[in-house]
């Protein structure tokens, strides 16, 4: 019965009745984030202040200025550009549009995934999967409920990949020129975009039957396009500041954490996060039988199925160049939100090699009556932890809130204090070790504070740590970097003197003699 009813919904177009189930799923999605968020807010981290500032400045003419008045930089600027322009038509603030915006991408990014998945694998039950996939996708989840570029990201990737496969399938030019310019928007809203780059350079050299001119033009076309923007912004960069993207520092985690990081993520997409069972030994089998799995699609589609094989390419270059840059950069430890772009692409490639290779012949060998059990156990296996996940953090996201949008963030006695003091406070340089946060919530622009090691360090480019005679310090007691209130005691307390003290932080008035 489900052989037959996937027969009769297989064409070799999507009718409009099953473009709308795409829509739809989607929009169940978006009902979700809509009801862990409007209690409390989208998730808000440092990253998150960093482009709503900008994007504030955006719309008060400033340019591209972060909170802390020092260029834009280390950061592209298209997510910026999308919040301010959200906040511009809509009337509402940058906090605001975020969410806004990732509601709006949610059933976006959907659709166009179940379009994807159907030009790829021809089958309509396979796109309703993908779809109900992304909805309760650990990774999409993740990222959608914080105002992160990551959505717009995924969004623009999948469009990518769908004009890139229709370009396969058509070999129409006009496919081609809007996967680049889709690729062109990637590179601004994350640097990791010029991975996109390289993944879809590839696989224009695949594309051998063709002859070498026409193969070279395309592929010049191509680059010139898709390169175009984050040349633009990169020479900007370096014109302000003499460097392309910013400083780089020292990776802050070891190739063990790293790969540890991306195997915990990639299973936890299909199976279980290898955290619960704490063994180094199955962390390897279940990486090896997932590569695997994508390596017998490679073999089996190499030649024949160039749009799956572009889905493959994209996997493994992403991948590699990820964990290269990770490992050499400081960057945040591989995660769901660094691996979140390549969870569609993997599904579509999962979903296709069970549904053609496995499922279909399963079906085909058990009697009529039957049908309903390996239908049901597929949703049982992909869908059973994904879905708990999904509700665990909508239902964390309504209660507490995430970030800054938390509770315990909101009901700050420190952040009420320097609200009420602001006009007094910003009279001398200020030092936090949460800059982001003092200027969410209070609009102070302060300079970072970290405590290593039983010694005080401050990273600004503000001359004035080495030259104020006196300095204020908001020290909070838990923060995304260090406890730093224990350590301003026992070191400086001679030079410290207490202004305030709550029960998540403290204020002090530092009055230098030699740091």
């Amino acid at each position: 019965m489900i052989i037959s009813t996937e027969s009769s919904l297989l064409n070799s177009q999507l009718n409009w009745k099953q473009q709308v189930w795409f829509v739809f799923i989607g929009l169940i999605g978006s009902f979700w984030l809509w009801f862990a968020t409007f209690r409390h807010g989208i998730g808000i981290s440092p990253d998150s202040v960093g482009y709503m500032a900008v994007a504030e400045n955006l719309l008060k003419g400033k340019g591209f200025i972060s909170y802390n008045g020092e260029l834009f930089i280390v950061q592209p600027p298209m997510y910026p550009i999308a919040i301010a322009a959200f906040s511009f038509f809509s009337g509402l603030s940058p906090v605001k549009s975020t969410l806004l915006l990732n509601l709006l991408l949610l059933p976006l990014t959907t659709y166009v995934s179940g379009k994807l998945a159907f030009l790829i694998t021809k089958s309509f039950l396979v796109s309703l999967f993908v779809c109900f996939s992304i909805v309760f996708g650990v990774p999409i989840n993740h990222v959608f409920t914080y105002a992160w570029s990551e959505p717009l990201f995924i969004f623009l990737l999948t469009f990518a990949l769908l004009y890139m496969v229709k370009f396969i399938d058509s070999d129409k030019k006009k496919y081609l020129v809007i996967c680049s310019i889709s690729v062109g928007f990637l590179t601004i809203t994350r640097y990791v975009g010029i991975f996109i780059i390289i993944a879809f350079l590839m696989l224009l050299l695949l594309a051998i039957e063709k002859k070498v001119i026409k193969r070279r033009n395309e592929i010049c076309l191509f680059l010139f396009i898709s390169s175009s923007p984050i040349c633009f912004w990169a020479v900007r960069n370096y014109n302000l500041s003499g460097s392309f993207f910013g400083r780089s520092n020292r990776s802050l985690y070891g190739i063990g954490e790293h790969a540890f990081g991306f195997s915990e993520a990639i299973t936890s997409w299909f199976i279980l996060p290898v955290n619960y069972f704490q063994n180094k030994i199955l962390i390897f089998l279940i990486a090896i039988a997932l590569l695997s799995s994508i390596l017998s699609i490679t073999a089996l589609n190499h030649g024949k199925n160039l749009k799956t094989l572009a889905l493959i390419i994209l996997i493994y270059a992403y991948s590699l160049f990820l964990f290269i840059t990770c490992v050499n950069t400081q960057t945040d430890l591989i995660g769901n939100r660094l691996l979140s772009p390549i969870f569609i692409p993997l599904a579509i490639v999962l979903l296709d090699l069970f549904y053609h290779r496995i499922y279909i012949r399963v079906v085909n060998k058990i009697p009529k009556k039957m049908h309903f059990l390996p239908t049901a156990l597929s949703y049982v296996i992909w869908f059973t932890y994904p879905i708990v996940f999904t509700l665990a953090l909508g239902l964390e996201s309504y209660r507490e809130g995430l970030g800054y949008h938390a509770t315990h963030w909101q009901q700050s006695e420190t952040i009420a204090y320097a609200r009420q003091a602001h006009k007094h406070l910003v009279q001398l340089p200020i030092y936090t070790n949460q800059p982001e946060a003092v200027y969410f919530f209070a609009q102070i622009q302060a300079g970072r504070l970290r405590c290593v090691q039983s010694n005080l360090i401050a990273y600004t480019s503000d001359p004035t740590w080495l030259e104020a005679e006196q300095v204020y310090l908001i020290c909070f007691k838990e923060d995304y970097l260090s406890d730093c209130l224990g350590t301003l005691k026992s070191a400086y307390d001679p030079d410290i003197n207490l202004i305030a003290e709550f029960s998540d932080g403290a204020i002090y008035l530092m009055t230098r003699r030699k740091i």
